[in-house]
């Protein structure tokens, strides 16, 4: 067996210890999560993206290592193609690699054999970010060499030898068929990484043949994925990265922007209407606080943490404001308003004015303070002036992972 491994890496010396490199990792993290208390947290320590989240609470999560943190954060999405779901998953890509690696190997130049592994293994996971999913493995970088393949067999021999039309019309049927599998979700596979893939080793192998292709090739590679790697990084469209910055503030009052742009681009973040509720609050504009919370139950009405914030406001209501509060509820939930006063329990005449004053030290949010993330499902909140501890991807009990084969 070590005489064929000698034999193979002398024929294909970086297919084989790019390949080794992600076995010795696979044993890595599988090593890892029995030794730490988070057995989700292994993967993110070395170097793989996750989507976080901060409590059982929390509504906000999101890949937080890749919004937030130094410049090179942005190196853990080719790290994530070097990450596999099982040993089934890593035995699948590791045997296509094998197969599809030493056809490019031979042909190319070592760093440029190189750096196609490195773009393949960047590029086609961008647009599985933008699509708010965290894949990881490495049939992307498979599928860019099944793209360069399908020209290059047009020009050797030994290639279309190697792959012959049943082989290509195999490769194809297979990937249909992961569009079968997520379609009818008994997998979860990045078929948009596959097709992306695909199309990135095509248009590689075209280019490459060509000296204004080449040109082009590499124009494109230093103007459009800066760009799109930026994107990834900054996702301003995305309700929960601006509920991140939010909660990255200094203080509520600074992260009020922020949570006021998450509210706008998906006004189911409930947790985002506590923060905002409790920022009117510590103000004292407990009206203000009742108004916000009663829009967040409108957009999210199973929300129990809303209705006990509610509940409280509503104690912490002057008399006077009693009336304007029933009037901002019955526009809010029109017929069902009476119901809804029920849940709330507005019956229940405000509190006395020492109550108040006791109520008003207490944030109106619920669930453990941020001091770091949790692994439990997902399903937030900082006050007043208080100093809010720097949100840290890197802690080993930060992972509650999605993944996306």
């Amino acid at each position: 067996m070590f005489a064929a491994l000698r034999r193979d890496f002398g024929f294909a010396p970086v297919t084989f210890s790019l390949l080794a490199a992600s076995v010795v990792l696979f044993i890595a993290v599988e090593i890892a999560q029995n030794r730490i208390e988070d057995p989700k947290g292994a993967s993110h320590v070395f170097g793989m993206v996750v989507p976080l989240h901060f409590g059982k609470d929390d509504d906000i999560k999101g890949p937080f290592a890749l919004w937030d943190g130094p410049w090179w954060r942005w190196l853990r999405i080719p790290a994530s193609a070097f990450h596999h779901a099982n040993v089934l998953h890593l035995f699948f890509n590791a045997s296509t690699l094998w197969l599809l690696g030493p056809l490019l190997e031979r042909r190319m130049r070592r760093a440029a054999y190189l750096g196609f592994w490195f773009f393949a293994s960047l590029v086609p996971l961008l647009p599985e970010y933008y699509l708010g999913t965290t894949p990881l493995g490495l049939s992307g970088v498979a599928c860019a060499m099944f793209g360069w393949c399908l020209i290059e067999r047009q020009y050797d021999s030994n290639i279309a030898r190697r792959l012959p039309e049943q082989a290509i019309r195999s490769f194809w049927i297979f990937l249909f068929a992961m569009l079968a599998l997520t379609a009818f979700n008994v997998l979860r596979i990045a078929n948009v990484a596959h097709f992306a893939g695909v199309a990135y080793g095509w248009l590689n192998a075209r280019a490459s043949r060509h000296r204004q292709g080449r040109r082009a090739w590499v124009a494109a590679h230093v103007l459009l994925l800066p760009l799109a790697v930026y994107g990834v990084l900054h996702p301003f469209w995305n309700a929960n990265y601006h509920a991140l910055l939010g909660r990255r503030a200094e203080s509520l009052s600074d992260g009020v922007p922020h949570y006021r742009e998450a509210l706008r681009r998906n006004p189911g973040l409930a947790t985002v209407w506590l923060n905002l509720a409790d920022e009117r609050a510590r103000e004292g504009d407990f009206l203000a606080a009742w108004r916000l919370l009663i829009e967040g139950l409108k957009h999210n009405r199973s929300s129990e943490a809303l209705a006990d914030a509610a509940r409280r406001v509503w104690g912490m209501l002057q008399v006077e404001e009693c009336d304007e509060a029933r009037e901002s509820l019955q526009q809010a939930f029109g017929g069902e308003a009476q119901e809804w006063s029920k849940r709330l329990r507005m019956s229940d005449p405000p509190a006395s004015m020492f109550d108040r004053m006791f109520l008003r030290e207490q944030p109106l949010e619920t669930g453990q303070a941020p001091d770091g993330f949790d692994a439990t499902p997902p399903k937030m909140g900082s006050g007043g002036k208080r100093p809010i501890k720097p949100i840290d991807p890197d802690q080993l009990d930060s992972a509650a992972e999605g993944r996306t084969l």
